[in-house]
């Protein structure tokens, strides 16, 4: 018996059996469109991490070259006057980049401060930087504080009476050279950043150089714990019941106004303006002024050489 199969009915079963192969193939699709952005990511990450990991390698060779030519020079110094230089060095691997380092020196003859910056850089643009100071103070420094802690170099000095102690001295010492030097020398070489009152009472002085171009005012009461050297372009007031704990060497070019009640335990000031010296203070080092000074009968500068021994600061970034 014969079968009979209608045109329209072949259509129909060819139609459903692409609909089904559609249906099929779409999500293969997308799950081929998903996979591949998934190893797009993973290819992105992979290399982002590889480039961050190339970065931070060749940050730190340059910390580490950076850092043996700093103590390399250091140590040179206990033999010889270090000079500025620069050097090539071979490329550093990866990357093939060639190095280039700078030694920078810079002096302030009469305080006998010296500036020591090493800069490593290579051909990629990336730079790392050290830098140290350090302070031996000339012999012709030494010689005047030998007599008296408190010189004024200028031509009036103002106290109401004269301390006998030995221990105890204010007394007065004109004749005395006072050093030849500019807080914009040292501006140069340290950071115009000065803390702020809340900075200084928290973290204290760390070892640094610490440089204000404008006039300063550290607060009352505040206690401020390390040692540093505070230069000042402008007039500076240290507040009443201040302390300084520690070693601290003041550079001021202009007034130095220190209040009442304050104490400074190991100070060496240099004050080429008017000093101020309120009642009740105790300065434990030693001090001078280049203008004149106004020092209260009841303060108190006693002898320390020990202000005067060489100040080596901290290697800053």
């Amino acid at each position: 018996m014969g079968c009979f199969v209608s045109r329209a009915g072949f259509r129909n079963t060819t139609g459903g059996t692409e609909k089904e192969q559609g249906f099929i193939l779409l999500p293969l699709l997308l799950f081929l469109m998903v996979c591949s952005s998934v190893i797009l990511y993973y290819g992105r990450s992979v290399y982002l991490e590889s480039e961050a990991a190339r970065e931070h390698l060749c940050r730190k060779q340059l910390e580490t070259i950076a850092q043996s030519f700093m103590f390399t020079a250091i140590q040179q110094e206990n033999d010889a006057e270090i000079t500025s230089a620069a050097y090539a060095l071979p490329p550093l691997q990866p990357g093939n980049s060639e190095v280039q380092v700078s030694v920078s020196v810079n002096r302030v003859k009469d305080l006998g401060m010296r500036f020591l910056k090493v800069n490593v850089s290579n051909s990629g643009s990336d730079v790392f930087s050290l830098r140290q100071c350090s302070m031996f103070f000339p012999g012709s420094l030494l010689q005047q504080f030998s007599e008296t802690p408190l010189i004024v170099t200028g031509s009036t000095m103002q106290e109401k009476s004269e301390k006998k102690d030995m221990d105890s001295i204010t007394g007065k010492s004109y004749g005395a050279a006072f050093p030849q030097f500019s807080v914009e020398e040292i501006a140069v070489w340290a950071s115009t950043d000065f803390p702020s009152a809340l900075e200084l009472q928290r973290d204290g002085l760390s070892g640094w150089i610490y440089l204000s171009r404008n006039k300063v005012e550290i607060p009352k009461g505040l206690q401020i714990n390390g040692d540093g050297i505070l230069a000042f372009a402008d007039d500076v007031t240290i507040g009443d019941n201040t302390v300084f704990t520690g070693r601290v060497i003041v550079l001021a070019d202009r007034g130095l106004r220190i209040g009442s009640h304050v104490r400074l335990n190991k100070a060496l000031l240099l004050c080429r303006g008017k000093l101020t010296v309120g009642t009740e203070s105790i300065i434990n080092g030693a001090v001078m002024a280049k203008q004149d000074a106004i020092v209260d009968e009841n303060a108190v500068v006693i002898g320390d050489r020990e202000v005067l021994e060489p100040f080596n600061s901290i290697i800053n970034y």
